[in-house]
């Protein structure tokens, strides 16, 4: 029973292992290019410092997961995408106080590589019930993250309360 066990824990480690390639030399570069761009060089209301330290303070300490995509731009149809030089962008998720962010930082081309100035692709918040919003600018992710809970309505008063204080009156 014992053999039986650590065999499927090895197969399953072995899997998982297989299923998770290493950042090839290009995405790191991306990742990292992404990770030390200053946010005031992509929206001027930000301080001057790095990515990862915004998103950071921003997740509360949250981990963050970076990845390199396509920015969502493969059709899935080969011959639509064959040939195309995809943008490439740096993807930070992390999940804050049963929220989950997205920001998607352009970097680059796949065939070019990690050039020019990295810009926001796209950035969205999606709430626990699955409705997501997108953030505009950078900058907005903050007030967006802190947003206070909407206030419930009041509760309108009894009838019988209103009939007494229009009798009385």
């Amino acid at each position: 029973m014992r053999e039986l066990i650590l065999t499927g824990f090895l197969l399953f480690t072995a899997c998982s292992w297989a299923q998770t390639s290493a950042p090839t030399k290009q995405e790191k570069a991306a990742i990292g290019r992404a990770k030390n761009q200053l946010v005031s060089s992509i929206d001027q209301s930000l301080p001057k410092v790095t990515l990862e330290f915004f998103l950071k303070y921003e997740s509360g300490g949250a981990p963050i997961t970076w990845e390199v995509n396509d920015c969502g731009e493969q059709t899935g149809n080969p011959e639509t995408d064959q040939g195309r030089d995809f943008p490439m962008c740096v993807e930070a998720d992390f999940d804050k106080d049963h929220v989950a962010v997205s920001v998607m930082i352009s970097v680059g081309t796949f065939k070019k590589g990690p050039v020019g100035t990295p810009s926001l692709f796209s950035a969205s918040i999606t709430e626990q019930n699955g409705i997501s919003r997108p953030v505009q600018h950078l900058g907005d992710l903050p007030k967006e993250l802190h947003r206070p809970m909407p206030k419930s309505p009041r509760d309108l008063p009894a009838p019988e309360a209103s009939k007494a204080t229009a009798s009385s009156g």
